[in-house]
C-alpha cells in the first residue's frame, strides 16, 4: 500500500509569545518550517539559521500605552532570539494585543492575563534513593481554572513545562487537587540506574534528583481556554511522536490571526526549593 504524501504547506510565521503578571512580555519569531524525515542534523540547523526572525517588528498595545519590544540574541530560548522590553509589565485583568510584522507577514493576536495561581504547600518527598517526588497542593479551585505547570533550575532562564504540566479544574475534587509535579529533563543529575529496580526504571523521569545545593524553580500559571488547549495539544502530539501513523504535523489551536502558535497570558506564582529532605513547605 502506497504511503500518501501532503501538499507542501506554504510558510507562516509562528509567534510563541506571554507576558506575566508583573513581568515584561516575552515573544520569539520564526518562520514555519515543513520537517522532512530525510533531514539531516546539519540541514536542521541551516532550518533553524533560515526560519528564524531577527529583525521583526514585534508591538504590545495594553488599551492606553503602545511599546514596541526590542530583538535581541538569547542562547537560553529556542529560538534563540527573543523580543522584549523593560518598559510594559503584565497587570492582571488587562487585555494585551500583540501585533508582529516581518517582510510579508503580518500577525496578531489579544490576551488577557487571569488572576494568579497558587499552591497552599508543595509536599518533597524521597520516594527512592535520592529520587524526591513533588507534589503540590490546591484548594479553592474552579471546575473552568486552566492551568501549566513549569519547572527549571535557579541559575536557568527558561522554564520548561513539566510532563503532565497541562491541566484544569475539571479534576479538582470539592475545589481540593494535588498536582504531582513532574521534573522536566535536567539531564538528572546523580541518576544511578543501575541502582534502580528494573519495574521502577520509570520513576526517575519523573523525579528532582536530591540535592542540598542545586535549587530548582516550580512556577504554576493560570492560562486561558485557548492557551490550555494550545499546550494540551502540544503535549499529547509531543507524546506520539516517534509513534508509527501518528501525525505529527497537524496544526495546534492558536489565537494567532495570519499565523501560527500562541499569545498567552501568565496569572502565576513561583516557589523556589532545594529537595533535600522529605519537607512540606507552607505558603
Amino acid at each position: 500500500m502506497a504511503c500518501e504524501t501532503e501538499e507542501p504547506v506554504p510558510s507562516s510565521l509562528v509567534v510563541e509569545g506571554w507576558i506575566d503578571a508583573g513581568k515584561p512580555p516575552v515573544v520569539l519569531l520564526h518562520k514555519s518550517y515543513p520537517l522532512n524525515f530525510n533531514d539531516t542534523n546539519a540541514s536542521l540547523q541551516s532550518m533553524i539559521e533560515e526560519q528564524l526572525v531577527l529583525f521583526g517588528r514585534v508591538a504590545i498595545f495594553d488599551g492606553t500605552d503602545s511599546v514596541v519590544l526590542t530583538g535581541r540574541l538569547d542562547t537560553n530560548y529556542m529560538p534563540p532570539y527573543i523580543y522584549t522590553t523593560t518598559e510594559m509589565e503584565g497587570v492582571v485583568g488587562k487585555t494585551y494585543t500583540l501585533l508582529a510584522h516581518y517582510k510579508g507577514y503580518d500577525a496578531s493576536a489579544k490576551t488577557t492575563i487571569p488572576k494568579v495561581a497558587r499552591f497552599d504547600s508543595i509536599r518533597v518527598e524521597e520516594i527512592l534513593p535520592n529520587q524526591m517526588r513533588l507534589t503540590g497542593y490546591m484548594s479553592g479551585v474552579e471546575r473552568d481554572g486552566c492551568f501549566l505547570l513549569m519547572a527549571r533550575k535557579i541559575e536557568d532562564k527558561q522554564y520548561k513545562l513539566c510532563p503532565f504540566g497541562v491541566f484544569s479544574g475539571e479534576q479538582a475534587t470539592n475545589g481540593r487537587m494535588a498536582v504531582t509535579i513532574y521534573c522536566p529533563d535536567f539531564s538528572k543529575i546523580g541518576l544511578e540506574p543501575d541502582s534502580i529496580k528494573k519495574e521502577e526504571s520509570f520513576i526517575p523521569a519523573m523525579t528532582f534528583p536530591k540535592s542540598s545545593e542545586q535549587g530548582y524553580s516550580i512556577k504554576l500559571a493560570r492560562i486561558d481556554r485557548t492557551s490550555y488547549l494550545y499546550w494540551d495539544q502540544y503535549m499529547a502530539q509531543k507524546s506520539t511522536q516517534g509513534v508509527l501513523f501518528m501525525s505529527v504535523y497537524k496544526n495546534l489551536p492558536s489565537n494567532i490571526e495570519n499565523g501560527l502558535g500562541i499569545w498567552s497570558g501568565f496569572g502565576s506564582t513561583t516557589y523556589n526549593l532545594r529537595p533535600s529532605q522529605t519537607k512540606t513547605f507552607v505558603y
